[in-house]
């Protein structure tokens, strides 16, 4: 029976891919532009706020966010999600409400239009299998941090392939908060994965629909605070919202 489909979903995939490149080369010289100047940061993150609802727009992607308010009215903070889908990545931009860098795998330096991001400092590139690169990665995210930035990060890791099963969490993006004093933010992206799979497999999930994101109580770091209660507190709240119902 799931083969049935296997051509519709292959060809949503293809246009998804053709509306992220023909969008993103129009507006790649505000790009250019946005990353120039002290408000570089600002204006990097409202240009890809654009270029996300533009791509959500023409994919017929609708966004439901469950408990915004959850989120602080002011940054800094540490927002830790989920991922399944790389449509979490072009979501984030629809949901977090103030400035953030994003930690992403290294290999986005290779992707075409969005490295520019990475390249101009404005967002945060993990080498995961080079010990001494990650650690200059986490000082970058600690960096910004304390210019005020808010940080995203998937600590997983990676991206998982089998949902909404979830690995367990690395401990970089907690003992940044432990470190720097800031608030996690946990966010659990219900169903993206049904909407748009991995790109590699090009018969999976793919096709429109309503992307739920559920924005969960801020979790306020004090000083009994340890890393590892910490981290799996965050874990099983993500996780338990991958089976709420709304």
């Amino acid at each position: 029976m799931k083969w049935i489909g296997a051509p519709f979903r292959l060809l949503y995939k293809v246009y998804f891919g053709i509306i992220y490149i023909i969008s993103g080369v129009l507006l790649y010289p505000y790009f250019v532009l946005a990353l120039r100047g002290d408000r570089k940061f600002q204006r990097a993150v409202q240009v890809k706020k654009i270029w996300s609802k533009v791509i959500c727009i023409c994919c017929l992607i609708r966004v439901k966010i469950i408990n915004q308010e959850n989120f602080p009215s002011t940054g800094p903070y540490i927002v830790c999600a989920n991922h399944a889908s790389y449509l979490d990545i072009i979501v984030m931009y629809r949901i977090i409400p103030h400035d953030f860098a994003f930690l992403g795998k290294a290999e986005v330096l290779s992707w075409p239009i969005i490295n520019i991001f990475f390249k101009r400092g404005i967002d945060i590139p993990v080498f995961r299998n080079n010990r001494k690169k990650a650690a200059e990665s986490l000082l970058k995210a600690k960096e910004a941090l304390k210019a005020g930035r808010s940080v995203a990060i998937f600590p997983e890791g990676k991206m998982q392939n089998h949902p909404p099963k979830m690995e367990r969490f690395k401990n970089g993006a907690f003992s940044m908060a432990l470190e720097q004093d800031i608030s996690i933010v946990p966010i659990t992206f219900q169903n993206n994965y049904q909407l748009f799979s991995d790109h590699v497999d090009l018969f999976g999930a793919g096709s429109p629909g309503l992307a739920k994101i559920i924005i969960h109580p801020t979790i306020q770091v004090t000083e009994s605070t340890d890393l590892v209660t910490l981290r799996n507190q965050t874990y099983d709240i993500i996780k338990k919202g991958l089976s709420y119902e709304n």
